[in-house]
């Protein structure tokens, strides 16, 4: 360990820091912490970095050792806070909170620290009051009281469909059937789960049972996250009994590597499964990431933990390319991989809107990027299909979907209502006609078509399609969360827009080549 030299290294970053080179301070504090890995400092500086580049994930990690290297340090448990504050973890942000201000001197306090304590007790009422506005939100994504959900109806037709076999293939009911019925055996599980006293356990109780729960879970949510349903008060309590443990991303590599060498495969592939399903507190990377980013409404805490995940799924498919998908296990299969990106993409558009414009968080060439990479891989997929025989909407749930949701994410419109419009017309014919998403996307694309000058007769096409796709579309989706967004009522408005122009051709005040009126 040669101090001098991470003090020097530690002075460059703090120098680099200043000027908001983030990337740049982060690597001279890896390199000082390199040196000196009993510096408390050296890791809240390198979580500020984090922070800094919005890895709150990794700002948490890095503020942890800070606080476990020197629990009396307050700047770290301050930053450990503001990083959980970020990935809406308000109780535990409020911990670490009341930690940085007991970690302050009680008196004689010096201008600085006085400072740290006034922000200090803002930040922390502010976490307080978030739990408050948390704990008095309703479980249930949406009402039922209208008619039957997506799944329930979409179970009842399958019998029929396997009866008329190839015909019916193409049909949004196979993908929500099979998606909830994963995520209801995962719920199942859950609930039977027993708490049971153990005084070597934390907090003085073990968990007895099939810990498989988020297994089905997670599987549910990936082949259509639109399954996610609570409908018992319960649901957040029986979850988070299923406490897990994991340390940061490049923690988890490093130990990985380590047990692969010391017992092999049929110790870490499990191991690797449940790490991917489950991260600190009890909390799934990817259920997680559905929790905050659709229950909580709260999607830019959503899309780190989801990013953590795909980044240890394309890192362990990369290194271990040529081990057997036998030994390696199912997480690094392809089409677990794509449920998961596709899980990110939309999460991140989700995020977009929550802070838009040319300097937001997430940024549209970064979601185009993606949504680009994901798409040329379904394309290669397509080229060789696998021979495993499988449901009939595994393939719309791993392939189909994905390729929808890319289309739909390819946000060009933003720049470009033509691309726009192509983009959201390619996304509707990803999904089958009697999905909601097929009508909605049509109806995204009328809506670009507005604002791009086409022509009154392509305006026509589209809406004609999309008045074939509505009654279809409500066979199964009459009740959905994005229906109780607004749905209909926007669907209906572009509709009642392509009869009123109709209307005027008939009445020859305007013609089919007409651009559409704004």
């Amino acid at each position: 360990m040669s101090a001098p030299a991470a003090t020097q290294l530690k002075d460059e970053g703090n120098e680099l820091f200043k000027k908001q080179d983030y990337v740049g301070a982060f690597a001279k504090y890896t390199e000082a912490i390199a040196l000196d890995d009993k510096n408390a400092v050296l890791y809240a500086n390198r979580a500020a970095c984090s922070y800094g580049l919005n890895r709150y994930l990794d700002a948490a990690d890095d503020a942890k050792m800070a606080t476990e290297v020197d629990p009396a340090y307050s700047k770290g448990w301050s930053r450990l806070a503001a990083s959980r504050y970020a990935l809406a973890d308000w109780e535990r942000s409020a911990e670490a909170w009341q930690k940085a201000l007991d970690a302050l001197p009680k008196d004689n306090l010096t201008p600085a620290e006085q400072r740290q304590k006034d922000q200090y007790t803002v930040d922390l009422n502010a976490a307080q009051a978030r739990i408050k506005v948390v704990s008095e939100l309703p479980l249930a994504r949406f009402r039922a009281s209208d008619g039957k959900l997506p799944w329930q109806v979409a179970t009842e037709m399958l019998p029929e469909m396997r009866k008329a076999g190839l015909k019916k293939v193409s049909s949004s009911a196979w993908v929500i059937a099979y998606a909830y019925e994963e995520f209801t055996k995962g719920v199942k599980i859950m609930n039977e789960l027993k708490k049971v006293p153990h005084p070597q356990a934390p907090g003085g109780f073990a968990y007895h049972g099939n810990l498989q729960a988020s297994t089905y879970l997670t599987n549910g949510l990936m082949r259509d996250e639109r399954a996610f349903h609570i409908n018992q008060p319960d649901w957040i309590t029986a979850y988070n009994q299923q406490a897990w443990h994991s340390d940061g991303l490049e923690t988890v590599k490093e130990l990985v590597q380590t047990r692969l060498k010391e017992k092999g495969w049929n110790d870490v592939r499990p191991a690797l499964s449940v790490t991917v399903r489950y991260v600190v507190g009890a909390s799934a990377w990817i259920m997680r990431g559905a929790l905050d980013g659709k229950l909580r409404n709260e999607p830019q805490a959503g899309v780190q933990f989801l990013k953590r995940a795909v980044d240890l799924l394309e890192w362990g498919r990369n290194i271990w390319k040529n081990v057997t998908h036998t030994d390696r296990g199912a997480i690094f299969q392809d089409t677990f991989v794509r449920g998961v990106r596709s899980m990110h993409l939309s999460m991140f558009m989700d995020a977009y809107h929550t802070d838009p414009g040319l300097n937001s968080k997430f940024p549209l060439e970064h979601l185009k990027e993606e949504a680009e990479d994901l798409l040329k891989e379904i394309y290669i997929a397509s080229k060789t299909p696998s021979k495993e025989e499988v449901d009939p909407g595994f393939v719309s749930s791993y392939c189909i979907y994905p390729a929808g949701m890319a289309y739909s994410d390819l946000v060009e419109r933003m720049f470009s209502f033509v691309n726009g419009a192509k983009a959201y017309m390619e996304a509707a014919g990803k999904y089958p006609e009697d999905d909601e998403l097929h009508a909605w996307y049509l109806s995204c694309a009328m809506d670009c078509m507005r604002n791009a000058g086409v022509s009154i007769r392509d305006f026509n096409k589209v809406a004609n399609d999309l008045r074939k796709a509505v009654p279809k579309m409500m066979k199964i989706w009459t009740v959905s969360a994005l229906q109780q967004g607004g749905r209909d009522e926007k669907i209906q408005a572009n509709l009642d827009s392509a009869d009123n122009m109709m209307k005027r051709i008939a009445e020859g005040k305007l013609t089919l080549e007409d651009p559409v009126p704004l």
